[in-house]
C-alpha cells in the first residue's frame, strides 16, 4: 500500500515523489514527463538530495492560498481538480510550479490530495 503523507492542509502519496524526482519508468511517456519534472525542479533549486522533498511540501502548503489557474479546473465524477500557481525562484531559473489539488466528491471543505505538479521555467529576456 502506498504511504500517504499528511501535509499542512493537504495529503500526497509518497509514490508521487518518484514521479516528481525522475524515478518513474512505467512507460516512455511517463518516463519522459518524470525526467522533465526532475530537470525543471532542479533548475528551480529543488533537489531531492538537498531538502527538495520538504521544499515541495512547503510549496504544496503555500499553494492552498495561491491563485487558481482557472483553465485547469476539472470536475470529474469522483471530485474536483483545482490547480494553483506558486512562484519559485531558483539558482538557475525563475518560474512557478502549478500544483493540482484533488477534492474528493467536489467538496472544497475536505483536505485535498496532491495529484500532480507542472514545473514552469520563465524565459529570461536578454538585453
Amino acid at each position: 500500500m502506498d504511504k500517504v503523507i499528511q501535509g499542512t492542509g493537504f495529503t500526497v502519496r509518497a509514490s508521487k515523489f518518484d514521479f516528481f524526482f525522475g524515478r518513474v519508468t512505467s512507460d516512455p511517456e511517463n518516463t519522459k514527463r518524470s525526467l522533465q519534472n526532475l530537470k525543471e525542479l532542479n533548475r528551480l533549486g529543488i533537489d531531492e538530495t538537498t531538502g527538495g522533498r520538504d521544499r515541495l511540501l512547503q510549496i504544496f502548503a503555500e499553494g492552498l492560498n495561491a491563485p487558481e489557474v482557472i483553465k485547469y479546473r476539472k470536475p470529474t465524477k469522483h471530485g474536483l481538480n483545482i490547480t494553483r500557481k506558486v512562484e519559485a525562484i531558483g539558482t538557475e531559473a525563475t518560474g512557478a510550479i502549478l500544483v493540482c489539488y484533488f477534492y474528493p466528491g467536489g467538496n472544497l471543505d475536505t483536505i485535498p490530495q496532491i495529484t500532480s505538479i507542472i514545473p514552469m521555467i520563465y524565459e529570461e529576456e536578454t538585453p
